[in-house]
């Protein structure tokens, strides 16, 4: 389940009305972030439509769940119903955004931390060089991170996300960040430093 591509009108009118409920709006996800669903509808103004039909926004997964919910608005409903087909239409009907990860998903996991086939350097508390951090990326694809909230999100967890890629400025702060973190065992992440092979193996089990 995918967030569709781009929704389109050619009238000002129904993206004014639609802007103007938007903006209204709030979400709150299990772990008390706090979004506006109109801050993805782009600002635009009557001359926009001068040369007929335009994008209004680009939506993220939960962003469209939220708006099959929620909204009246016939153009942005029937955008939802083409992309995703009436089936998957009718189970985003029923999704519970504001619920926790699956169960599947859990905190407290144990973290091990070993070289590859890339490293070069021991394992060292912290990571070398002036910029005093490294990168953690996750090894699956499909998850993705929240910079703001310091959240990891899996591909079952409607949630907004903004980057691959986390920080942490040494091992224990590594251990103890991905322990708040809804994990599946078995997932592994690379931390990553400044210098080639300063690369490491992070296993979560």
């Amino acid at each position: 389940m995918a967030g569709i591509d781009k929704t389109y009108t050619d009238s000002y009118t129904d993206y004014r009305k639609f802007k103007d409920w938007a903006d209204e709006c709030q979400l709150t996800f299990f772990d008390g972030l706090t979004v506006c669903p109109g801050d993805w509808v782009w600002e635009l103004e009557p001359e926009d439509f001068a040369e007929g039909e335009r994008p209004i926004m680009n939506t993220p997964m939960w962003l469209d769940i939220y708006l099959i919910q929620n909204c009246k608005t016939g153009f942005v409903l029937d955008r939802m119903r083409e992309v995703h087909g009436e089936e998957e239409y009718l189970m985003m009907q029923v999704v519970d955004l504001t619920a926790k990860p699956p169960g599947d998903l859990q905190k407290g996991r144990k973290i091990r931390v070993r070289p590859t086939d890339h490293t070069r350097f021991p394992l060292h508390s912290r990571p070398y060089g002036k910029r005093g951090q490294w990168w953690l990326q996750c090894d699956h694809s499909d998850f993705w991170y929240n910079d703001k909230t310091r959240r990891w999100v899996g591909p079952d967890t409607p949630y907004p996300y903004n980057t691959n890629t986390a920080t942490v400025t040494s091992i224990k702060a590594l251990v103890r960040h991905l322990r708040k973190q809804y994990l599946p065992k078995g997932i592994t992440f690379r931390l990553i430093g400044r210098y080639i092979g300063e690369e490491y193996l992070v296993t979560v089990s």
